[in-house]
């Protein structure tokens, strides 16, 4: 019963109410409605910290790059993968060069011009990046110009990944002349469709559209704000008074969004729960323990939080990779039914009779609510958590929140699964701090690039079965993203991808 009472408390606790605030001179919407839809105002998640694409994380900061700059291909709506500035690419046999076909009637914003030689510059200024796009630069072990519209990168093995790479943040292309001058993390220079006008960091950041850009009809704004917003609260008051137009929102909001005459989206996104990701038992020797971190597992009631903490927007899950990848085992998800007694055999067979401390850093904002929840459950099995709440990544934060023995986080699923694996099961990711890995991981990591078809998704369904059952995180629910917007505006949802991209925005007539 005390469990019940946590996770209403706590969804009592997030559930909105629209908070009368009077007229505001940065209001989007006024009697002249063409005027409001020539610009966009965006409330986002959180900061841009750099504005270096290699620097840059997965996430909703993907709406600052694509202000800035252009990516070498896109994503479509379902996350296929398409020409952009690259309009051709194409593999050799054996998946190890890649060729691609350039636009030439495309120049970056200080008139520079975009080409072969900037291509390679930026790819290889990827390479030695500590952000999203590291990991699908690593397999890139050279980049030959062979004319100024076509670039080959030859690659050190086949790579899964490295289309969807291209499309994002390994294919973000910033000027040549901003790379060599070194001041790209605080002044950003691209081929895309707007320049940085003005900037009150932490606050607000203005956006001009290029009239000399090349795919002008694709961002039908005049301008673009973008405004960073750490509290839900916060956020969604300012969409509902007008002053910004779209926020990725939580279930709770939703029927106040419906009153308020909001338009209210969503697809499958994020999975929610622990990175358990001291598996060697380095810093914390339970961990390195499979009972223990099985236990974990068991101890989670995934369908009441489901129901009472998500209100049933989304689904239970075991797994980390997007339902609509190749990964995605359905099976798996009955693989740790919700069974105290169990977890607390495990913990004893693995020699905590009486528990453990575990100590757990977390994300503040979106973790807030589920923590105290995860706590509950895990004390109910002898497990105390020792919390480390960490408001946002600056200052030392994403540092403080990987190294330790675990984590919450809200992590994306993606297209292709490759993705996933390069940003949580490489010894060097970026959410595997402590490196680790085993015979079984290694070996498929090794085969998996090397097939295609039915051949990949029996390797890439026997790495997920694998981790599942190893129990390398404990995921609790796969949440629908939910997307709140103005009715002035019109959004095209996107497969796989945190927000939607900056050209699936649109004034609604």
């Amino acid at each position: 019963m005390h469990i019940r009472r946590i996770l209403a408390a706590a969804l009592a606790a997030t559930i909105l109410t629209a908070t009368a605030c009077g007229t505001d001179d940065t209001k989007t919407t006024s009697g002249d409605e063409n005027a409001a839809t020539q610009q966009l105002v965006l409330g986002n998640n959180g900061d841009v910290l750099s504005w270096d694409p290699g620097e840059m994380k997965e996430g909703a900061v993907i709406h600052y790059a694509e202000a800035i700059y252009d990516p070498l291909l896109r994503k479509t709506a379902d996350s296929s993968i398409e020409g952009n500035l690259a309009t051709e690419y194409s593999y050799n046999d054996d998946l190890t060069e890649l060729t691609l076909k350039l636009r030439d009637d495309v120049t970056f914003s200080d008139g520079e011009k975009f080409d072969g030689a900037a291509v390679k510059v930026n790819l290889e200024a990827r390479k030695k990046g500590a952000g999203s796009a590291s990991e699908a630069a690593k397999v890139i072990t050279d980049v030959a110009v062979e004319d100024p519209t076509t670039v080959k990168l030859m690659l050190s093995e086949p790579s899964p990944g490295l289309l969807s790479g291209l499309a994002t943040y390994l294919g973000f292309m910033v000027s040549p002349k901003t790379l060599s001058q070194g001041d790209i993390e605080t002044a950003p220079v691209g081929s895309g469709p707007y320049i940085l006008d003005s900037s009150d960091s932490g606050v607000e950041y203005t956006f001009t559209s290029r009239e000399d850009y090349w795919n002008r009809e694709a961002f039908p704004f005049d301008s673009v704000v973008i405004r960073p917003y750490e509290d839900f609260t916060a956020r969604y008051n300012a969409l509902s008074t007008g002053q910004i137009q779209f926020m990725y929102g939580t279930s709770d909001m939703v029927p106040q969004a419906e009153t308020d005459g909001l338009t209210v989206q969503s697809v499958p996104g994020e999975w929610q729960g622990i990175i358990l990701q001291d598996r060697g038992g380095e810093a914390l020797k339970a961990l390195g323990d499979v009972r223990v971190r099985q236990a974990i597992n068991y101890a989670l009631d995934r369908e009441a939080i489901l129901k009472t903490h998500y209100s049933g927007r989304g689904q239970v899950t075991t797994q980390t990779f997007n339902p609509a990848s190749q990964a995605w085992v359905e099976e798996l998800n009955k693989r740790y039914p919700y069974d105290p007694e169990k977890a607390k055999q495990l913990l004893a067979d693995a020699g905590y009779p009486d528990g453990f401390t575990l100590t757990t850093s977390y994300s503040e904002g979106f973790m807030t609510p589920l923590v105290p929840i995860v706590q509950q459950y895990l004390s109910d099995v002898g497990i105390t958590m020792d919390l480390v709440p960490v408001n946002g990544f600056a200052s030392g934060g994403l540092e403080t929140l990987k190294s330790q023995p675990s984590f919450m986080l809200s992590f994306s699923t993606n297209i292709p699964a490759w993705t996933d694996v390069l940003n949580k099961l490489t010894t060097t990711a970026l959410w595997n701090y402590f490196g680790y890995t085993d015979d079984t991981v290694t070996r498929l990591m090794k085969e998996i690039p090397l097939t295609q078809g039915d051949d990949q998704t029996a390797l890439y369904q026997e790495l997920n079965t694998h981790l599942v059952e190893d129990a390398w995180f404990a995921p609790i629910v796969l949440q629908d993203n939910i997307y709140l917007s103005s009715p002035d505006i019109k959004v095209t949802m996107q497969q796989a991808q945190l927000v939607p991209s900056l050209r699936f925005f649109t004034p609604a007539k």
